[in-house]
């Protein structure tokens, strides 16, 4: 397995995802875009497990970890279709500030809204205790949410410029392969690690905040 052909399947299943939600209809494209957020969170994090073993002479691929992913973007998917429609529902058109106030909302609201669902539910999933998950979100919602400005505006603002209504939650899914590679990263790395990315960067916004009281 390699990126490029990860990615290249991925692509191709958005393609043939698209050329069957235009045969079925706007009334399905609810469950073509619940499937292939499914699909893409699995295969974003066989990518991620490959990343972490390239280094070993043999390895399996951990499944239950790959279906927990799957069934969180299978929850994630209709959450993106609802937001997508009530945002051109009550933002129409592609004028730059109406993009403009869609991505605020999009990075204000919904990114997270995501990405506590996504620590929540996978830890939920996992089994953990109550105190396990809130110590996770604590710990890892920062740094996630700080990855989150530097990838999404600028894939949204492509989405919201220029590409069609209807397959806007398709398009964000191919982006979506590559944002679980990361979220699967985060996830899985030890607590402790993420904690000092959590630390570093209150370190590094404290020291912003100094140098402006100065």
């Amino acid at each position: 397995l390699t990126f490029s052909s990860m990615h290249q399947q991925a692509l191709a299943l958005v393609r043939r995802c698209t050329r069957q939600a235009r045969a079925l209809g706007p009334g399905r494209l609810l469950l073509v875009n619940t499937g292939t957020c499914c699909v893409l969170y699995g295969l974003g994090d066989i990518f991620q497990q490959h990343i972490e073993r390239r280094h070993q002479a043999s390895w399996g691929i951990d499944w239950r970890r790959t279906a927990r992913m799957a069934v969180l973007g299978f929850c994630i998917g209709p959450v993106n279709h609802y937001w997508y429609v009530m945002l051109d529902r009550f933002l129409p058109g592609t004028l730059s500030r109406t993009v403009a106030k869609k991505l605020l909302l999009d990075q204000l609201i919904m990114a997270p809204i995501c990405c506590t669902t996504f620590y929540v539910g996978m830890s939920v999933l996992e089994g953990k205790s109550r105190r396990e998950t809130v110590d996770e979100v604590k710990t890892k919602f920062w740094p996630t949410y700080k990855v989150d400005w530097m990838f999404w505006p600028g894939a949204q603002a492509f989405n919201f410029f220029l590409v069609p209504t209807n397959f806007r939650v398709l398009y964000v899914n191919a982006a979506t392969f590559l944002w679980t590679v990361f979220l699967s990263y985060m996830k899985h790395r030890k607590l402790i690690e993420a904690e000092t990315l959590s630390q570093d960067h209150s370190h590094s916004s404290a020291a912003v905040n100094s140098q402006v009281q100065q």
